[in-house]
């Protein structure tokens, strides 16, 4: 399993894709090469008043550019393009899970007087999308509720409801009472999901390879259905929280197969990974949980999980996990 090192070394370096002139591609170039703690590397393209004469032609040279890398950051200068071009490479820049800086040309000397928000590297700039977990007080805001709870359910419920669970799945079906599903986490990292086992035994399944559950499934064992409908299997995802590659609040995490399956059909999909996957989230409480292969439902699970990352407040996160535990304890938690 890899450690929370492993995984933050995994995260770097971050790749930046600029749309801009010589000038800023020079600096940016500069101030990329000289940041060995962010470790950016500056892979992507830049024009001098020399875009292709169509957005499809732009695209196409953003894919070549692109190839299998992934874009973490897109910084465009929009000044003195043509609004059609800047929003095809806006439109291009969501689908890859960008974040997108809107940069002001010549004003590398202000950027030190401004806050990390208004600016990016040597630029002020302006995001795109709000982020406020991009703030590092909000992180160890966040970080400290994760916890807590986390160690609450620890102490309170898990110890001594595992090993009860446990000799139940165990003499229902044969198997492992706990499955570690390969799941997309931040920044599109694969970790190990884990939840009580709900299903008969499949390794491709419990690994999280299966095609996606649907109502009524044949699969599921009579104490899974329970688990299920009460959320309960999620419990065990708490020591995921405590590990590192999980919140107790945030955007479900899809199998591999899923995220596979849908990323390149979903508007904005890859924006979802700009946080850390949640045991519960606002999708889920408003009913979009579950496997689906309805795609207008998908959609609204992911608005719902963009709206989730563009208005984060601790608030929130405690509003979301009491909806969460009335659910559960009224049976409505529309899982199946």
């Amino acid at each position: 399993m890899l450690s929370i090192s492993n995984i933050k070394s995994m995260k770097t370096p971050k790749n930046i894709f600029l749309l801009g002139s010589i000038e800023e591609h020079s600096i940016l170039k500069e101030w990329a090469e000289n940041d060995i703690q962010n470790r950016f590397h500056l892979n992507g393209w830049f024009h001098d008043k020399n875009i292709p004469a169509s957005s499809d032609e732009l695209l196409k040279e953003y894919e070549a550019m692109a190839k299998n890398e992934s874009v973490d950051h897109f910084v465009l200068d929009p000044s003195d393009m043509d609004p059609a071009m800047l929003q095809a490479s806006i439109n291009w820049a969501e689908s890859q899970g960008s974040r997108i800086h809107l940069i002001q040309s010549g004003t590398t000397r202000l950027s030190k007087k401004l806050d990390s928000i208004n600016r990016f590297g040597p630029f002020a700039a302006v995001p795109l999308r709000r982020e406020p977990l991009s703030l590092k007080g909000n992180q160890i805001l966040k970080k400290v509720f994760d916890i807590t709870l986390s160690m609450m359910v620890l102490v309170g419920i898990l110890w001594w409801f595992y090993p009860l669970v446990g000799l139940i799945i165990k003499l229902s079906s044969k198997g492992p009472v706990v499955i570690r599903q390969n799941r997309i986490g931040v920044d599109g990292i694969q970790f190990k999901c884990m939840k009580f086992r709900t299903m008969v035994s499949n390794k491709s399944a419990e690994k999280g390879y299966s095609h996606l559950t649907s109502k009524d499934d044949s699969r599921i064992t009579w104490i899974g259905k329970v688990l299920r409908k009460t959320n309960l299997d999620e419990l065990p995802q708490f020591l995921n929280v405590l590990m590192g590659y999980m919140s107790v609040v945030g955007p479900r995490p899809h199998m591999v197969s899923e995220e596979k399956e849908i990323a390149d059909k979903i508007d904005k999909y890859r924006i979802r990974r700009f946080v850390k996957p949640g045991i519960t989230g606002l999708a889920a409480i408003t009913g979009f949980r579950g496997g689906t292969e309805n795609l207008n439902l998908m959609q609204k699970r992911i608005d719902h999980d963009i709206q989730y990352i563009e208005n984060w407040s601790i608030w929130l996160d405690l509003k979301i996990s009491i909806i969460t535990f009335w659910q559960m304890l009224t049976l409505k938690t529309g899982a199946h």
